[in-house]
């Protein structure tokens, strides 16, 4: 659950997306057993129903709900109505994966800053934008004007990153490092910090696997 919504973000973002995909359909009105089967019936209807009535969308029986509008509203929540900057730190394999997946499938976010410490890869480009040296991210940081960061890099590098990226005007950070970051930015406020273990997601599915728990319905 996510504060002050009480609503899972991760679901509401998986709402938004099969709306633009049934948008991209030509369809004007879904109904949430249409948007549970667009999500491969991986959230139930009656939580698709109570997750948008959380957020004042109500549908019409029979009908369902109007795309356009609840798309727009669901887009202005998750802050997606404006495009983002991002930059990535490590350009290994998961920091390159990443990218390119951003620049394939997600155009509100913008790749404008990469940035690595290997000899072999600064001065590389990648869909035209330089990988820089990590010890100048703060002048490329300052320039490119990026709130939102990736941190790709091993784990005892990570802190020391997201703080440089912090001191360089960066807001938020998504972390796939394997440790926990703490960052606050030059005045004092804190970064916001996703951080994404994807050991640990395996784990979750090795346990289910190895206990026999395989839930029809999985929570988001």
């Amino acid at each position: 659950m996510e504060p002050g919504f009480g609503v899972s973000i991760p679901r509401l973002y998986a709402y938004h997306r099969a709306l633009r995909e049934a948008s991209a359909a030509g369809k004007g009105t879904i109904t949430s057993h249409g948007l549970a089967t667009l999500l491969g019936e991986t959230i139930a209807p009656t939580q698709i129903r109570k997750d948008l009535c959380a957020l004042g969308a109500r549908g019409r029986r029979g009908h369902g709900y109007a795309i356009k509008p609840l798309s727009a509203h669901l887009a202005w929540v998750l802050g997606l109505e404006h495009d983002w900057r991002v930059a990535i730190a490590g350009f290994g394999y998961l920091g390159h994966a990443f990218a390119t997946f951003l620049a394939a499938r997600e155009r509100r976010f913008d790749v404008v800053a990469i940035f690595d410490r290997s000899p072999q890869v600064i001065g590389q480009e990648w869909q035209g934008v330089r990988v820089d040296d990590i010890a100048d991210a703060t002048r490329v940081l300052r320039a490119a004007a990026c709130e939102i960061a990736v941190v790709a890099v091993p784990a005892e590098a990570a802190q020391g990153v997201a703080e440089t990226l912090a001191g360089a005007g960066v807001r938020a950070i998504l972390n796939f490092a394997p440790s926990t970051l703490r960052v606050h930015r030059e005045d004092g406020m804190p970064v916001v910090v996703r951080n994404i273990d994807l050991a640990g997601e395996l784990s979750i599915l090795t346990h289910r696997l190895a206990v026999g728990t395989m839930p029809a319905v999985e929570e988001a």
